[in-house]
């Protein structure tokens, strides 16, 4: 059941990927968030399921590229007309986030806006909503602000960015971000943690519509007149936006940004590696047979496939392809697909 207390909070969710972390499962076509990795249901789905606690199904909104407009369908019947966003051709989440603040601003020019990666887990539903409301009461409040929801850290993790916070953060109220910090070394993370004023970036925000487009403007101008000629009919704009994330085009410069603390299990699910740990909480896939193989996990339905005395990799069996990958390289997958292109292999891509 959504709430009906506070701001009236839009929720905008980032349905783009280029698929090549999770290949042979993952395509052009079929990014990671169509991918069942931690469960029996697309990422794209539980995310949905997850915002409904947020906001009626009229105030969810999806952007996602025109190659993947049926895909969000199919995974989302109950996505309202109107309510899917299209962009033109992938210019990173910038410009993606502009365009759905834009079209939000056109219904509700007083809204409040959630944006959501859909390839995220994060099992603690009623947490992630009570951190939600906070952030978004926030950004409700006086002159308004931007804020992030950051991610308590588990371990010293040197794959995300951080936040930098000048107090020690808490789930209960917003505290200020004094700066973004780039992916640090094993050492720099460890003294991170112990600080207790770092979180990581989970790549959350909510902010008015009205204040986002005010620092965007400030920030970068370009990508506003891109976004907003390209509603207006011009053909060429959308080409024009400079290709940037939102943390470089407008977070990192913003002023009066604030961070709520979730601490509720959030997994960014970035490699097979990832992928595995959650596999093994639910088990390997029905055909599976391990033997021997402790650390080892099967991803795969068409066939039964069998690991005997292979510790520690993740075995992706498709029907027109097999990757067998080490659990600690797990990241090296896109020089895989990176070679396919070399070859010219469009069919596997």
């Amino acid at each position: 059941m959504v709430s009906r207390r506070g701001p009236r909070l839009h929720v905008v969710l980032l349905a783009g990927g280029s698929g090549t972390r999770f290949w042979p499962l993952s395509r052009s076509r079929k990014p990671k968030q169509f991918l069942a990795l931690a469960g029996r249901e697309p990422l794209l789905l539980a995310t949905w399921r997850r915002v409904r606690r947020l906001a009626p199904a009229d105030r969810i909104w999806v952007v996602a590229p025109e190659g993947l407009k049926r895909d969000v369908r199919r995974v989302l019947p109950d996505l309202k007309r109107g309510r899917l966003i299209v962009e033109p051709s992938p210019r990173d989440t910038a410009p993606a986030v502009a365009l759905a603040c834009l079209a939000v601003a056109r219904v509700d020019p007083q809204a409040i806006v959630g944006i959501f990666p859909t390839d995220h887990v994060i099992p603690d539903r009623r947490k992630f909503v009570d951190a939600v409301r906070v952030a978004a009461a926030a950004a409700a409040g006086g002159r308004g602000g931007l804020v992030c929801l950051g991610i308590k850290p588990s371990h010293p993790a040197t794959g995300f960015g951080y936040l930098r916070c000048r107090a020690r953060p808490l789930a209960t109220r917003t505290v200020a971000v004094e700066r973004f910090v780039e992916k640090p070394d094993v050492a720099t993370a460890k003294r991170y943690l112990r600080s207790g004023k770092y979180l990581w970036n989970g790549g959350m925000f909510i902010w008015s519509v009205r204040r986002f487009s005010e620092e965007l403007d400030r920030t970068a101008p370009r990508i506003l007149r891109s976004v907003r000629a390209h509603l207006e009919g011009d053909s060429r704009a959308w080409g024009r936006a400079t290709r940037l994330s939102v943390d470089y085009a407008v977070m990192e410069n913003a002023r009066g940004v604030q961070v709520v603390l979730l601490d509720a299990g959030w997994n960014d699910v970035g490699s097979w590696d990832a992928a595995a740990a959650l596999r093994e909480a639910s088990g390997s896939a029905a055909g599976a047979i391990l033997i021997d193989s402790p650390g080892s996990v099967i991803f795969g339905e068409e066939r039964t496939v069998a690991v005997v005395d292979v510790p520690g990799v993740a075995v992706i069996d498709t029907p027109d392809a097999l990757l067998v990958v080490s659990r600690e390289g797990s990241e090296k997958v896109r020089r895989v697909v990176d070679e396919l292109k070399r070859r010219g292999r469009k069919d596997l891509l």
